[in-house]
This record gives C-alpha cells, structure tokens and sequence, in this order.
C-alpha cells in the first residue's frame, strides 16, 4: 500500500537525532527516519502504536493498543507487554530504568505502568474512568498524565494525585522545558501554563480540537489537532499557522533545530526554520490516478501538490515533479513517454529521466489519454479538449458543451470516448463528435471510461437522478434504474448501452479492463471491483482489504493477473496472481 506508512494514521513520533527518527501508527507500522527517506521497520505486532520515546536509537519503547509495549535495541522490536488488557497511548522517561506508559484498562480505568530498568509493574492511581492520553515530566518526581477532563494527575517521586487546573475543556496532551514551564491543550482550544507556581489559562481563540503541543523553548511553541488546525505561541499570545494540508495531526516532536508533525492517513510536516512544508516521502497526499507499462515493469501515480510516484525494481519512490500543483491523471505509451495533466492547466512529460513542463491553458485538466508516443488528448472543466501533438497544445473542444469531463480512452486514434458530468458522453469517429445516450432514463456523471476494444467498453458512474421524463418515443419507465444514489457500470457491446453492476450506495469512480474477459473498479467506501465474464453475476464487489481510504480513486494494470488501485491518504496497492 502506501509507499512509506501503507496509509496509516501515524500517532507519534521520537528520535534521537534530526537523522534518527521513529514514527509509531495504526497495524504495528513503524516508520525511521535516516534524514533522507522514512522506511517502514519489522515489529512483531500489527497492534495500533500509540506512543514512542527512548533514550537512544539503541533503546527505544513504543506503546499501543492489547497492551502493547514494544522496545527496539537497534536492531530487533521485541515484545515486553505486562498487560494485554491495557491499551497504552503514550510513554515518557526520565533515564533508561524510569519509564512511563500511560493509558486505559478494558474501557473500566486509566492505568500507569512503570519500568524500573528490570520490569513494568501497575502503580497505584487515584480512581478514574478517564483514558490517560499524554505524560510527560521535567524529572523521576515531576510527572503528569492528561486524560479525557480538565484534571491532571501529577507523580511526586513517591504518589500520583490528582491535580486541578483551570482548564475550559478537557485536556488532551501535556509538555514543558522544566518544572516552571509547562503547557497543556485540549479540545475547543483548550490551552493552560504552568509558570512553576500557578496555572493559567492561555486558550487559542478559537474552537478547534488540539491534540498535540511541543516547543523549542518557552516562546517558541506550537500546538496541532483535528483538521490540520495549528497555532503558535510567542510566550505572549497564540497565533494560526496554514498547514499544507487539512488531515489531523496527533503529535510534534523536534530535535537539532528540525520540528516535526505527525497524523491523519500518514501526515508527516517539517519545520527547519522557513515555515511548516510537507515531509519529502512521508506526507501521504491523495492520489488521483494510476498508470502502468504494458510490461507491468514501471507505474507512475499522481496526486496532491505536484505528488508522482514511480514504481520500478518492485519498490515505489518519489519522482520530482517540480511543481506544487494538483496533479488528476497520468497515462503513457511506454515508462519514457509518459503525460500527467492537473490543476490550472498543468502538464508535465516524462522521457525516462525528467518531468519537463509542457503545461497548457490555466483551466484544470481531469485526465489524460495519448493515442500515439508523444501525442494525445487532456480533458477538464467547462467541456475542454486539449490535442496534444507531441510540440504544443491546441483546442479540440465541443462547440458548446460546458460540463466537466472526468474521462478519456478509446482503441484507436480514430475512435474514442470522453465521459463527463451530468451524463455527458461522446465518441469520436475520426471526423467528428457523437453525442452518447448511455442511460436514457437517469442522470449520472460518468467518472472513467476504458475498454478491451470497440465493441467492449465500460462506463463508471456516480448515479444522480432519475430524469424528469423519458425521452420522447420511449416508453415510460423501460428502465426505471436505481432509485437512490449509488453508483453503476454500463456495457458497451457494439450495438447498445447496457447495465452491468448497480450498488444503491456507493460510487464507481475508476474503470480499467485488462481483456474482453476480466477487468477492475473502485469507488467510494474502500469500494474494489472485479468484472469477469465467467461469473454470474459479471461485476462484484470485493472487500479484502484492510485500511482503505474512503475514496480508492484509479485502477490500471498491464494484465489481469498484474494491476494497482490508488487513493485518499497516500494509498497504493497492488493486486498479483
């Protein structure tokens, strides 16, 4: 899946060093940091990791859900769990034999364990129902875990106790720089600071989830949460920060001058002094398409500010694209002659090595299709056309259409399709347009079309509306179609548009057929499809996989035994027979 995370959430991340980095997630996924690339490590659980920390690359713990506590002495992650009831969610020390583990025991009590250099034992806490969600100290007796409320429970060296605070809403995440320093945020902008003596409330201004706050020092701090919400304090006030992106962030850790931020579907921001920018190789952006060589050797995905992804030598990798702009769809001839298109007119072209920009007017472009090497065809908003002829761009629009078109593909230069919405369909037959009626009764917008031939072709649909009324000389009602939303694949056979597959709840966004035989969908709600003529029915939905995004975007392959889904969060996966 995902190249770096496999798309999961990330919850934490440590290191020892700017070029020494863990970052903990969902499915026991566990990411390093060697200052160039983030790679995914061994660890022996595919339990959700919820904290880390340590103190150095050769002891570090991490924390997660069936009581989970991982410990990696550099080379291996072994298992030292002392609870499988306990679902801990984060962890903090003061040296290698004083070690915190925080969390929640079977939805019943928050739990504290601690290790002593030997074992982790239960300490005893005062009662509670609340999850433990943050712990952090200035030292053996200066420890405080935050929970689900506006209480802290405070470590002396010798008891825990509770200790109140003047916080407006419950806290979520605890830090500080000593003693006489320390902050805590929570949900509707919860902030408070301890000056050593007194708590204070500091709140953001605004109402936003915070669940993460680490800084450089006490005027430099910053806080994160739900919906890629960010402030930072000057130690006088609070001020927004516009993120490259709206995912949560869960956690902020820096070290030699470099800050980072972890969440949602695989986020990971860095600060190095010139503003917060998405992580090179780890920042999960939705991916919008897929393409693949006729070999299945090379695929190239496409996504969010300027993302490519090249797949050669059976490992996916960054492929600088040298632009910020969304990138909709890809397609090639051969892995050296391959056209993304996007936002604002964007297009780029590979020859092997290099992207170069080849972009056209500034009106997004949807997709992409070449009819020969170094030529082909880009569509987009307000019914655009563009020919690319291998030197520049012109106009092959239809006179008068303004729907958006969302697909293009045909068997030959001289007859092929482009689909759109509002049930926009036509075919070119070398001299000119046809408009297609593909459904006649409702109304669609027809997200991707693909074909083994001219007389097999597939349309995916995202079902709108029935129409106010058949089309004069139709029976009423011949095909009544859906009767909510949902999604559908129609059947071209050379002589008529037909049904093929109808969910009544989820869309077809992507289509790629492999023969005549068996080919592929997506669409919303992790939707993966398979169409093969020998079953009955043809078209099924098929649910196994685990961690899907909601929206799984593309299908392409180069047979039906070799092809790759994209999506939301970063995710790639590959099916292989």
């Amino acid at each position: 899946m995902n190249p770096a995370s496999e798309g999961v959430s990330l919850s934490d991340v440590w290191g020892p060093s700017a070029n020494n980095l863990f970052a903990t997630g969902q499915q026991g996924v566990v990411l390093r940091y060697d200052g160039a690339t983030w790679r995914v490590t061994q660890t022996p659980t595919t339990a959700s990791l919820w904290g880390v920390w340590g103190t150095s690359a050769t002891n570090v713990v991490a924390v997660g859900t069936a009581g989970t506590i991982l410990r990696f002495d550099g080379a291996t992650w072994t298992n030292e769990s002392p609870n499988p009831a306990v679902v801990f969610l984060d962890v903090w020390g003061s040296a290698p034999d004083d070690i915190f583990a925080v969390g929640i025991e079977s939805a019943v009590s928050h739990r504290v364990y601690h290790y002593d250099g030997s074992s982790w034992t239960s300490m005893t806490v005062p009662p509670g129902l609340q999850s433990l969600t943050s712990v952090w100290g200035s030292g053996p007796g200066d420890v405080y875990a935050a929970g689900l409320g506006t209480s802290f429970l405070h470590y002396d060296g010798a008891v825990w106790s509770a200790m109140a605070t003047p916080a407006t809403f419950a806290l979520t995440e605890v830090w500080g720089t000593s003693a006489s320093d320390v902050f805590a945020v929570g949900g509707n902008g919860a902030a408070i600071h301890f000056n050593g003596t007194d708590w204070s409330p500091i709140d953001v201004g605004a109402p936003a989830f915070l669940e993460a706050v680490w800084g450089k020092a006490s005027d430099d701090v910053y806080t994160m949460g739900l919906a890629g919400r960010a402030y930072h304090w000057d130690g006088l006030s609070w001020s927004p920060i516009v993120l490259t992106s709206t995912k949560s962030v869960y956690r902020i850790f820096g070290v030699g001058g470099v800050v980072w931020a972890v969440g949602e579907g695989g986020t990971i921001h860095e600060h190095t002094g010139g503003g917060w920018q998405p992580a090179n190789g780890g920042m999960t952006r939705d991916l919008n398409d897929v393409w693949t060589a006729s070999d299945g050797q090379e695929a190239f995905a496409v996504g969010e500010f300027g993302t490519i992804l090249r797949f050669r030598a059976g490992a996916w990798e960054e492929s600088p694209s040298g632009t910020l702009q969304g990138l909709r769809g890809v397609t090639g001839t051969s892995a050296s002659d391959v056209i993304a298109v996007g936002e604002y007119g964007t297009a780029l072209r590979f020859d092997g090595s290099a992207w170069s920009d080849i972009s056209t007017l500034p009106i997004h472009l949807n997709e992409v299709w070449m009819d020969a090497p170094g030529t082909g065809y880009a569509v987009g908003e307000q019914g655009t056309i563009r020919r690319f002829d291998g030197v520049q761009w012109t106009d092959a629009s239809i006179v008068g259409l303004t729907e958006q078109l969302l697909g293009i593909w045909g068997p030959a230069a001289d007859d092929f399709w482009v689909t759109g919405t509002n049930s926009t369909a036509f075919r070119w037959n070398g001299t000119q347009w046809k408009l297609v009626n593909v459904d006649l009764y409702n109304v669609h917008n027809f997200h991707d079309v693909h074909g083994s031939g001219p007389y097999d072709v597939y349309v995916a649909s995202e079902y709108l509306q029935p129409r106010l009324a058949a089309v004069s000389g139709a029976a009423e009602g011949a095909y009544a179609g859906p009767l909510h939303a949902g999604g559908l694949i129609f059947h071209w056979d050379g002589l008529q548009w037909s049904p093929v597959y109808q969910d009544p709840v989820h869309d077809v966004l992507g289509l790629w057929r492999a023969s005549a035989d068996r080919g592929f969908g997506c669409g919303d709600a992790a939707s993966i499809l398979v169409g093969d003529t020998a079953d009955t029915p043809e078209w099924r939905r098929i649910q196994d996989l685990s961690n899907l995004p909601f929206f799984v975007t593309a299908v392409w392959g180069s047979s039906s035994s070799n092809a790759f889904i994209v999506g939301d969060n970063g995710t790639v996966a590959r099916y292989s027979r």
